[in-house]
């Protein structure tokens, strides 16, 4: 009976000191990421083709980080509730202006050096928010994970135009205004599937596919647009139309691969 428990207890001692075991590289490192830790992912593309280029000569020697290749712009990252279960997170606040000039003579003048600027102001917003769940599956440096999250944008768009020479009796023209597309409201459920491989300490490469449905929908828009009607100035507005979309695919069949730092 003795040897029995003797035997038990050794067996169990043997299986915490695996349990506690912990990969490290040859300076002691840990590799894996642990209970709350924080991670950040890029898309890995563009550095993968820099440091090709710089092998075989490539022109392309740029590198950029465009975040994620499924959802471009949009900062990723996740945090470790436990070794093996993690909340992933996206989102993407973004605005933007752009501006150009374009001069055309003034009306009236002989002087071809004589110009006026007619003005194209466009701006633009994008919102993506994503809120999911990760578990990994496997042991070393090459683990398996799976999970779901759910993501959310909006985006809105609108052009505005100013002209130098307004209308009149020697200026008859009809021309636009502004344009303004109906705003855009995008939801997507996810399931994820996918393998990581931790090539350096916290360091790791992952690729992932999601499948599921996907809606988008853009309201209606509208164009107004101006004209000189023989008395005076008119604005006619034109409605334009609105338009929906719904799949149920892989949303990455591109097969990105993404670059993740851990910390």
């Amino acid at each position: 009976m003795k040897k029995i428990l003797l035997l038990s207890l050794c067996l169990s001692l043997a299986g915490i000191s695996n349990a506690q075991e912990v990969l490290t590289d040859k300076q002691g490192h840990p590799i894996l990421p642990k209970a709350g830790d924080y991670s950040l992912g890029f898309d890995a593309a563009p550095f993968i083709t820099y440091f090709g280029n710089l092998f075989n000569h490539g022109s392309n020697n740029s590198p950029e980080a465009l975040f994620t290749q499924q959802h471009p712009m949009t900062i990723s990252g996740m945090y470790l509730k436990k070794d093996d279960l993690a909340y992933r997170g996206k989102i993407r606040v973004g605005f933007g202006t752009e501006k150009s000039d374009t001069m055309v003579q003034k009306n009236g003048s002989t002087n071809p050096n004589e110009t006026v600027a007619n003005e194209t102001k466009r701006n633009t917003s994008n919102v993506t928010l994503g809120f999911g769940i990760q578990k990994w599956r496997g042991y070393g440096r090459l683990r398996a994970f799976y999970g779901g999250e759910i993501l959310f944008g909006v985006g809105t768009d609108k052009t505005t135009y100013t002209y130098g020479n307004a209308l009149s009796n020697e200026n008859q023209d009809t021309r636009n205004t502004s344009y303004k597309p109906g705003n855009t409201i995008a939801f997507s459920l996810r399931g994820i599937i996918g393998v990581e491989y931790f090539f350096a300490p916290k360091v790791s490469l992952s690729a992932e596919y999601g499948w599921g449905p996907s809606v988008a929908s853009k309201g209606q828009g509208e164009l107004v647009r101006e004209k000189w009607n023989g008395g005076g100035l008119e604005t006619v507005t034109t409605n334009t139309g609105k338009s929906s979309k719904f799949l149920f695919d892989n949303d990455n069949n591109g097969g990105s691969i993404n670059l993740n730092f851990y910390f």
